[in-house]
C-alpha cells in the first residue's frame, strides 16, 4: 500500500483504508452527510464521499476549532478562516499590537 495522505493508504488498485488519525478526524465529517466511513472501501468510495459531505465542511471545521487552544495564535486562525471580514481585521490589529508590545513597542 502506498501513502494517499495521512487520513488513509490506498494501494495501486484503489483500495483504500483510513488510518486512525483518519478515522478519527473524518468519522463525524462523513457521518453528517448519513455515511458511515466502514463503508468506504475504495479510492473512488472516498472521492464520492467528500463530495456528498462537502455541504457540511464548514460546519466540521468550526466544530473542529472549539478543540483547538484558547491562545491568540489560534484565535486569529479560527477567525480567519470562519469569521466575517470584519471580525479578521479586528483580531489582526489586536494581534499586531500585541506583537508590537511584546518587542518592546508601542
Amino acid at each position: 500500500m502506498s501513502s494517499g495522505s495521512s487520513d488513509y493508504l490506498a494501494d495501486t488498485e484503489g483500495r483504500l483504508r483510513f488510518t486512525e488519525t483518519g478515522r478519527r478526524a473524518l468519522t463525524p465529517y462523513f457521518a453528517m452527510a448519513g455515511i458511515d466511513i466502514r463503508q468506504i472501501n475504495t479510492v473512488d468510495d472516498y472521492r464520492r464521499a467528500r463530495a456528498a459531505a462537502s455541504p457540511y465542511f464548514t460546519l466540521w471545521l468550526a466544530q473542529r476549532t472549539e478543540q483547538w487552544p484558547d491562545r491568540p495564535e489560534f484565535n486569529l486562525l479560527k477567525t480567519a478562516t470562519l469569521g466575517r471580514p470584519e471580525a479578521v481585521e479586528k483580531i489582526v490589529n489586536q494581534w499586531d499590537a500585541q506583537q508590537g508590545e511584546d518587542n518592546g513597542h508601542v
